[in-house]
């Protein structure tokens, strides 16, 4: 009996190589731009004219000293910063798209896209006070909150645990629209359909939502592959199929590449969000300069 087809299988996500640049990026990476999310104020004691007092959170390493609440410490022996309903608001969301397509590739798509989310991710927990994300097709973990860097393992292995699932871009968008537009919006993914991609970004944008999308490229995005045999497998069911490349096939490979890259473009430029091509790196590749276009992107 034939064994049913399985699909490749990815490298460790997040090794002690990843672990250990992550936390170099955090600690030395830019702030991560939030937006402010529209819910009711809580309105308590004045604090000056830089806000209006709305609790307290743990202090994080790097957080303004003048914010600690000193009497707050001579209670409980920890250090709290109090927290003004501006910073309160300030949050970002990352929309992971979870196709099956993206787990081929080399580097597997879906790897470097877990990465670029850790990143990200891992920014806004540094920087700012909410973090959602939002995994459409995922049942339970589709919707997920975390506040503050003490979450970031927790970050990281509820990216481990989701599963593979393809969803509709329109429907990943009302997703996020009928949860609430937590901030700015990170949505990455491959955008293989433009034309579907094109009327989630147009329903976004008419929502008042801002998003940048994050496109982990790969060498083959550009340049098909050689003359000879090469071997692809079908996302969906897992099975492999050799293919013979000759010129005519690759000259047209190429063509249409093209004109995929330049449709995205063009549908991210015409809805007015921004979309962002990282060179995703070699899956052992922990050196801080194949992070580095992403750390300096999040300052924009």
């Amino acid at each position: 009996m034939r064994g049913l087809p399985s699909r490749p299988v990815l490298p460790e996500p997040f090794p002690p190589g990843f672990r250990a640049l992550l936390r170099e990026i955090l600690s030395r990476g830019p702030r991560l731009p939030g937006e402010r999310v529209e819910r009711p104020s809580r309105r308590h004691t004045a604090l000056g004219n830089s806000g209006t007092f709305a609790g307290h959170r743990p202090y994080v390493r790097g957080d303004d000293l003048r914010r600690i609440d000193w009497a707050a410490y001579a209670r409980s022996s920890e250090l709290f910063v109090m927290q003004l309903e501006e910073e309160e608001r300030r949050a970002a969301t990352v929309l992971l798209d979870l196709s099956p397509r993206l787990c081929v590739g080399e580097p597997p798509r879906r790897l470097a896209a877990l990465r670029l989310a850790a990143v990200i991710g891992g920014l806004a927990l540094r920087h700012l006070d909410g973090l959602t994300v939002l995994a459409p097709g995922a049942g339970r973990a589709a919707i997920s909150t975390f506040t503050g860097a003490a979450e970031l393992d927790r970050l990281l292995q509820h990216f481990v645990d989701l599963p593979f699932v393809a969803v509709a871009p329109r429907d990943a968008v009302g997703l996020l629209l009928s949860r609430g537009i937590g901030g700015r919006v990170h949505w990455i993914s491959d955008f293989a359909d433009p034309v579907a991609c094109e009327s989630a970004l147009v329903l976004l944008r008419r929502r008042g939502g801002r998003a940048t999308g994050w496109l982990p490229a790969l060498p083959e995005d550009r340049e098909p592959p050689r003359l000879g045999y090469m071997r692809v497998v079908d996302p969906e069911s897992g099975e492999w199929l050799t293919l013979s490349v000759d010129r005519t096939l690759r000259d047209a490979m190429r063509r249409q590449l093209e004109v995929l890259r330049r449709s995205q473009d063009r549908v991210f430029a015409q809805c007015g969000h921004v979309l962002a091509r990282w060179s995703a790196p070699a899956a052992d590749d922990f050196g801080w300069p194949s992070y580095e276009e992403v750390v300096r992107r999040c300052q924009s």
